[in-house]
């Protein structure tokens, strides 16, 4: 048989291969997002969501009462439930974030809370939380600039400030799975204010309650390298290149 009648018969083979693997459901060329991706082989990452702390209910009544003071949001921070409320908490938006390990995640958000009172003496600003999660421990930070407070209008103002500060420790009554795609909520038992915010508002010492940390963690999942495939050949189709032989 010459080369090309040879090149012929082998074409038509393969053409009749094809055809009939095209009736089949073929393993390996599934949409990525329809993969149980092996965690060990994922990366996964926080891509949005929300960090929500209320920083403390008391302060929130007297602050807009006794004080006669407001709060102004920036950069995509809002407010959720009562003012006054145990509901009510901040919500800074997430821009960044990685999971580490099943039950360990970080996130970042951005934009500020400003707090005016007492006619001025009263002027703190939180800013950029950070939010660390290992297992059913986390740490809530957060950037603070303001005014040391007091009472008496003859004092001089003293600027005071911090940078990714531990304002607030807490505990989660369950360790959360972040390995998966999709949003994941977790919300704390009440937080405890770390010993380095005590002076952003000078009321509160060391040890004392504060209000819960809710993150609700926006996560991906794609997974690392081709989807499917049987070998580095190309899967099923490098196997049928392999078997018939193309060449010149």
């Amino acid at each position: 048989m010459s080369r090309i009648a040879s090149r012929s018969a082998a074409v038509a083979l393969t053409s009749a291969a094809l055809m009939g693997l095209s009736a089949l459901a073929i393993p390996g060329v599934a949409a990525a997002e329809d993969v149980n991706c092996d965690p060990d082989a994922t990366t996964y990452s926080v891509t949005g969501g929300s960090i929500e702390w209320g920083f403390k209910q008391s302060f929130r009544s007297y602050f807009q009462t006794g004080a006669q003071g407001t709060w102004t949001l920036s950069e995509g921070v809002s407010f959720k439930g009562s003012e006054r409320g145990a509901d009510g908490r901040f919500a800074w938006p997430i821009s960044e974030g990685a999971v580490s390990g099943a039950n360990n995640a970080t996130a970042s958000g951005d934009g500020s809370v400003h707090f005016v009172g007492h006619s001025g003496a009263l002027d703190t600003t939180l800013s950029n939380p950070t939010v660390e999660i290992t297992g059913t421990s986390g740490v809530l930070k957060l950037d603070y600039a303001g005014n040391e407070f007091t009472m008496n209008p003859n004092d001089p103002a003293v600027p005071i400030s911090g940078t990714q500060v531990v304002a607030a420790t807490f505990t989660l009554p369950n360790a959360s799975v972040f390995q998966t795609g999709g949003q994941v909520t977790v919300s704390s038992n009440p937080s405890v204010i770390g010993d380095a915010f005590v002076p952003a508002f000078d009321s509160y010492p060391s040890g004392t309650q504060l209000d819960p940390v809710t993150v609700v963690l926006d996560i991906t999942a794609p997974c690392n390298g081709e989807v499917g495939g049987d070998d580095d050949n190309g899967g099923i189709f490098g196997s049928l290149g392999n078997l018939f032989d193309f060449g010149s």
